[in-house]
């Protein structure tokens, strides 16, 4: 039984001695503070959280695990495989931390990555996975887009369903759709150039007494495209270890 014990101990050290050398390998905040929340749901039923990052700071409010190594390794919320509690309303982090403020804004990613393995031992692997998504294709009567003007600035605004889109190319719209829909979407369309068109649709699938149609049916009838159900092979962020508690700041 001891020399188990002692074998389990040595594993322990062997762990937290990589997870240290990966750590040192990539740059880190100057200082920051890392604690569970307290927040919990508002009256409404919501858990709200926030992460903004500038000038050299960053400032993560009530964010999930799931949140956090979304922003820091710059990947959609479906490319993170992890641990049940990845989302959890228990297991959301207050983060402020500080580095130069001349500090450009992507590297407070790698930043972020260094702070999740010193704070909560986060230790990830990257990996392909065949993952169901979306592809963006033609409709069968053709689709129903303007050309973009000849200048202008890309830009997507969208409220409610209520989609504006200026100098928007299929790629960057099919992008959009992804976040919009929390899944993957390719752009299958053949289309080249930039486009300038409007899109309403119901945003929330169990929304009683709306007027306005599914982005499904909203595609087809106000831009001639339309969703495909695909395999889409995409490098997932799996995280093969974490804990609940962060060490101490």
């Amino acid at each position: 039984m001891r020399a188990n014990g002692n074998m389990g101990m040595r594993t322990l050290l062997i762990f937290a001695a990589a997870l240290t050398a990966q750590a040192q390998t990539q740059p880190a905040f100057d200082v920051a503070s890392v604690r569970l929340t307290q927040h919990g749901r508002g009256p409404d039923g919501w858990s709200r959280s926030d992460l903004t990052a500038r000038n050299g700071t960053l400032v993560a409010v009530n964010e999930s695990l799931q949140g956090l190594i979304q922003w820091a390794y710059n990947v959609k919320e479906y490319q993170i495989a992890g641990p049940e509690w990845l989302n959890s309303d228990e297991a959301c982090y207050d983060i402020t931390a500080k580095t130069s403020s001349d500090t450009p804004r992507d590297q407070l990613r790698p930043m972020l990555q260094t702070l999740l393995t010193e704070r909560l031992h986060v230790a990830v692997h990257r990996e392909t996975r065949t993952l169901s998504g979306m592809e963006l294709v033609v409709a069968k009567n053709g689709p129903k887009l303007a050309p973009a003007a000849a200048e202008g600035r890309n830009s997507t605004n969208s409220r409610g369903g209520d989609v504006t889109a200026t100098h928007v190319s299929m790629a960057d719209f099919a992008n959009n759709l992804s976040r919009w829909m929390h899944q993957a979407v390719i752009d299958n369309t053949g289309l080249t150039g930039n486009y300038d068109f409007k899109l309403s649709y119901e945003p929330n699938e169990n929304q009683e007494g709306t007027t306005k149609p599914s982005i499904f049916a909203a595609l087809q009838e106000q831009l001639g495209l339309k969703l495909n159900s695909a395999k889409i092979p995409l490098e997932v962020i799996v995280i093969d270890h974490a804990e609940r508690i962060p060490a101490e700041n």
